[in-house]
């Protein structure tokens, strides 16, 4: 893979797709899928994951060459876009939201990224919104430190940010005083508006450590979907539990009223979440939603990727659900996107690698986006979020250690 780095520039998202270069499809390989036994609860669950992933760490090198036709063959140059780091100095990119549509200040083609951490690199504690614009300039989007006395624990924003059609962005906020689960709070949901000024604080005991979101958007009404990864974790640094949820959301809204919950429901539960003193906190993260109502969940702690069924109907539990992608090039899923075609695209925080799982579960191919420096573990916590760029021409990804917004294509 090469890489582009920017010197003392930045390169935009329009200059980066004009400069794509045609590069040869990889070779084929089947990728290897590993069963986790079901019915593993509390500390038996968490060491069979730990031992899966130890394994992984040490085939480290094993390479999954994306099988021809899959969306990853072909792309092995990646493309630093620009800083992410903002006046304040916020730093840790995690979510990526690429603007489909033009209203207020957000412009269709704009890619805005949050924050996790402040300026002394505190995690749950980062209050920006920054605005990727495509000739390579950085503007702050929404500063959101105003909301740290209605948010439970205050302001530390996290993947859990959405779009509506009406114009509102949804973001989560997953807060601490001082980096570390110990002091973590609740958080809650914080509805920016189109020219990023909060307007709203959702809180309610249905909101516990929100981390991932995603949307079915009907104009008028939305279907929002959050995982919680604090439900039942005690406030310590390593602390473990299987409490980790995904709980629906049911919206009303109007370009004029921004989004009221008017209806919630846990659909999934039962996930492992554990406090780290070096990632925060793990738990349910990357959340996706297909046309067919089934709802992905990248399960970090177990280390695969789980389908929940009748996502947007069900009335209960479906516990963790059924997995459609375990083990092979897996290592501490996080963020995911769906590719064009439909096949999903998940990236894993322990190898540093962009996965692509079929519908049917089969892994057909990967890419280092993170690649080993010699100086740290390739991944080493760096690969968070993703999303296809809005030209369609690559995956974007944050790298967290250079605090940037990267392409591969």
């Amino acid at each position: 893979m090469s890489v582009v780095r920017t010197s003392g520039r930045r390169v935009g998202l329009a200059a980066a797709v004009m400069a794509l270069a045609v590069t040869a499809a990889g070779c084929s390989s089947s990728g290897s899928k590993t069963s986790t036994p079901q019915g593993l609860t509390g500390h038996q669950a968490k060491a069979f994951a730990d031992k899966q992933i130890s394994a992984l760490d040490a085939s480290a090198a094993t390479v999954l060459r994306p099988k021809p036709g899959s969306y990853l063959a072909g792309k092995k140059t990646v493309t630093v876009l620009g800083s992410t780091t903002p006046a304040n100095g916020d730093e840790n990119p995690y979510a990526i939201l690429p603007v489909t549509r033009t209203i207020g200040s957000e412009r269709a083609g704009d890619v805005l990224v949050d924050n996790f951490n402040n300026r002394s690199n505190f995690q749950g504690t980062g209050t920006t919104i920054v605005d990727m614009h495509p000739k390579g300039s950085v503007s702050v989007f929404a500063n959101l430190a105003g909301a740290k006395r209605s948010c439970p624990g205050g302001v530390g924003l996290t993947t859990a940010m959405v779009q509506l059609k009406t114009g509102w962005i949804i973001v989560g906020s997953l807060p601490s005083t001082d980096g570390v689960t110990t002091t973590a709070g609740r958080g809650c949901l914080l509805v920016v508006s189109p020219k990023g000024k909060l307007v709203k604080t959702i809180s309610a005991p249905y909101l516990n450590g929100p981390w991932d979101a995603t949307v079915k958007d009907d104009g008028d009404t939305a279907t929002l979907f959050v995982d919680n990864t604090l439900v039942g974790l005690k406030h310590s640094p390593t602390a473990t539990a299987h409490g980790g949820n995904v709980v629906r959301l049911t919206l009303k809204q109007t370009a004029s009223s921004p989004p009221t919950v008017t209806a919630h429901t846990v659909i999934a539960s039962g996930y492992g979440e554990a406090g780290d003193p070096t990632v925060f906190v793990k738990g349910p993260t990357g959340l996706l939603l297909g046309s067919n109502g089934t709802l992905y969940v990248a399960d970090n702690v177990g280390n695969r990727v789980q389908k929940v069924p009748n996502a947007l109907t069900r009335t209960t539990s479906a516990g963790v659900g059924t997995t459609l992608t375990s083990g092979g090039q897996l290592s501490d899923p996080l963020g995911m996107t769906f590719a064009p075609g439909g096949d999903l695209l998940v990236a894993n925080a322990r190898n540093g690698k962009i996965v692509e799982v079929t519908p049917s579960g089969e892994q057909v191919g990967e890419d280092y986006a993170i690649e080993n420096t010699g100086q740290d573990p390739a991944g080493s916590g760096d690969l968070f979020d993703l999303a296809i760029d809005p030209y369609r021409h690559g995956v974007l990804f944050v790298k967290d250690d250079e605090n940037t917004l990267a392409l591969l294509h």
